[in-house]
C-alpha cells in the first residue's frame, strides 16, 4: 500500500513537472529573437502604414494588410514562437510584459516625426515586402534590428 502510495506521488510529480512550464533560461534563442524582429517590424510597418496614409501615401494601409494577410501563416507561426518565448522567460507576467513591449514600440513609431521621406522610406519597404513576400520582410529586419537584440539577451 505504502509502495504504491509512494509510486503514486511520485508519477504526479512527474506529470506536474512535465505539464508546468518551461524553466526560464535568461535568455532568447536565435530562433525566437528573429521571431520577434519579425512581428517588431510587421508593428512597426503597421503603424507607419496607418500614418502616412492620410497624408504623404495613400493606400498605403491597404497595401500593408494585404502583405499581412497574404503571409499571416508565417506572421501567427512567428507570433507563436515569440509567445513561447516570453511565457517561459515571464511566467508570472509574460502578457504585463509583452503588451508593454509592444506598446513602448507602437509610442515610439506614432512619435517619429511624420513627413515625406518618412514616408517614402515607409513606400520602398512596402513595395519590396509586396514584390518579395515575407522572405522580402524577414531581410528588411537585419538592418533595422528593431532594438530586439539589444532588448533581449541572446542564448550562447
Amino acid at each position: 500500500m505504502r509502495r504504491s502510495l509512494f509510486v503514486s506521488a511520485f508519477l504526479l510529480s512527474l506529470l506536474g513537472a512535465a505539464t508546468a512550464g518551461a524553466k526560464p533560461k535568461g535568455c532568447f534563442t536565435l530562433p525566437e529573437l528573429k521571431a520577434e524582429q519579425e512581428i517588431r517590424h510587421g508593428i512597426y510597418l503597421r503603424e507607419a502604414a496607418n500614418r502616412c496614409d492620410a497624408r504623404f501615401l495613400p493606400g498605403a494601409k491597404a497595401r500593408w494588410q494585404k502583405i499581412e494577410a497574404a503571409n499571416g501563416v508565417k506572421f501567427k507561426a512567428a507570433n507563436a514562437k515569440r509567445i513561447k518565448a516570453w511565457e517561459r522567460e515571464f511566467p508570472d507576467d509574460w502578457k504585463y510584459k509583452l503588451t508593454f513591449a509592444d506598446g513602448r514600440l507602437v509610442t515610439y513609431d506614432r512619435n517619429i516625426p511624420l513627413t515625406s521621406g518618412f514616408c517614402d522610406n515607409i513606400d520602398d519597404l512596402l513595395t519590396t515586402a509586396e514584390k518579395g513576400g515575407y522572405g522580402a520582410l524577414t531581410k528588411q529586419i537585419k538592418p533595422i534590428r528593431n532594438e530586439v537584440v539589444e532588448d533581449y539577451k541572446a542564448c550562447q
